[in-house]
């Protein structure tokens, strides 16, 4: 008889304290010990979020967001918080080195080498695991890359510089692109 998604989320529920002590006794089988304090349960995909779990004296309280190794993990299954997250940390860095694209001493292949090695680096991080909404997601990477690769050009809004021509001069390929590719 197949499970449904409802008996799915009941067995693993009503079964966190036996896989929690079963992942405790495999770390000790590897001199590795538990630190219950900072150990979370969270739920990814279907359902809602777990009820705290009572274990060896301890609470393993649940969470909807787990930082991994610099990246956000989100229950709700979308890529968007992380997305935004990763363009405003890109932008912090980017608006840093303002003075940097303003140089006309520097050359343009010299600007986009060191665009791409400190925005686009941070930027992109993690970007191998992210869920892309064409709609949203593509479309504000695309109009942050965009405005990037105009201020390092010195194009203002009002110039009407069209997207390809931009992209012709900095040799720059999209983002999407990039991500596909990763």
């Amino acid at each position: 008889m197949p499970f449904h998604v409802v008996d799915i989320y009941n067995f693993w529920s009503s079964n966190w304290p036996y896989i929690l002590s079963s992942f405790d006794e495999a770390a000790h089988t590897m001199v590795l010990n538990t630190s219950w304090s900072k150990t979370k349960i969270q739920n990814l995909g279907h359902g809602v979020t777990p009820a705290p779990v009572q274990l060896q004296g301890h609470v393993v309280e649940s969470t909807d967001r787990f930082t991994y190794l610099g990246s956000d993990i989100h229950s709700s299954e979308r890529s968007t918080p992380e997305i935004l997250r990763r363009i405003g940390l890109a932008a912090n860095i980017f608006g840093r080195l303002a003075n940097i694209w303003k140089l006309t001493g520097l050359s343009l292949q010299m600007k986009t080498l060191l665009y791409n090695a400190l925005v686009i680096s941070v930027l992109l991080y993690g970007s191998e695991t992210w869920t892309l909404l064409k709609a949203d997601d593509e479309r504000r990477l695309g109009a942050f890359h965009m405005n990037c690769q105009r201020q390092i050009l010195g194009i203002r809004w009002f110039h009407f510089v069209t997207y390809a021509s931009v992209t012709s001069q900095t040799g720059e390929e999209g983002l999407a692109i990039r991500i596909c590719r990763r």
